[in-house]
């Protein structure tokens, strides 16, 4: 009969990168506390909007569906809420085909790759790599007419029927329509989601 030996992975201190045993609550070598960097590691990783899978920190693209994070300069001011503050309202971005993208307070941009490719080609190819930003700050859900390098898509989004290109970013409320290169086939609706008691 043999026997199978299971290995646990050891645990390396970001600190001095000492090996330790998966049971060590600190660091053999230097004392830090090593479920304190566990929790820490986990904040940072980054759930896709998309498909929600989990992905590590600093990746610019969803390892498993491939939808680009956003990371572009006005979006750095936009951290991620630590314990004991408030948390970020929740919302979601309904598409016309009835996928949901969820927010929750990272940036977020909407782009031709979440639309529904049973769309007419000539329509698919009139969205923006990188359309729209939706952004979080304060309390709030903003939209920006982003496109290259954030000067504005090639055909314009509008808010509730009013052209935003080129414009600063746009406060969102519960059920704006945001439409995307003159389509009505591309409306998207905003929806915040109930907050738990």
């Amino acid at each position: 009969m043999s026997r199978m030996i299971v290995q646990q992975s050891r645990v390396l201190c970001r600190a001095c990168n000492t090996e330790n045993d998966p049971a060590d609550e600190v660091c053999q070598r230097c004392g830090l506390s090593l479920a304190k960097m566990e929790l820490e590691r986990d904040e940072c990783r980054i759930a896709c909007p998309r498909c929600h899978n989990i992905n590590n920190a600093g990746v610019f693209f969803c390892y498993y569906c491939g939808k680009y994070f956003a990371d572009v300069e006005e979006t750095k001011s936009g951290r991620r809420s630590k314990s004991g503050q408030r948390s970020t309202r929740k919302a979601k971005v309904i598409m016309p085909g009835g996928t949901e993208i969820m927010l929750s307070g990272s940036p977020v941009f909407i782009e031709r790759s979440d639309f529904d490719s049973s769309l007419p080609h000539d329509i698919l190819m009139s969205i923006s790599r990188q359309h729209v930003l939706i952004t979080y700050s304060r309390g709030k859900y903003y939209v920006k007419d982003y496109g290259r390098q954030g000067k504005g898509s090639t055909n314009h989004t509008k808010l509730n029927g009013v052209d935003i290109y080129s414009k600063s970013k746009k406060a969102l409320k519960d059920g704006d329509k945001i439409e995307l290169s003159g389509q009505p086939e591309l409306t998207m609706t905003f929806k915040l989601l109930q907050e738990s008691n």
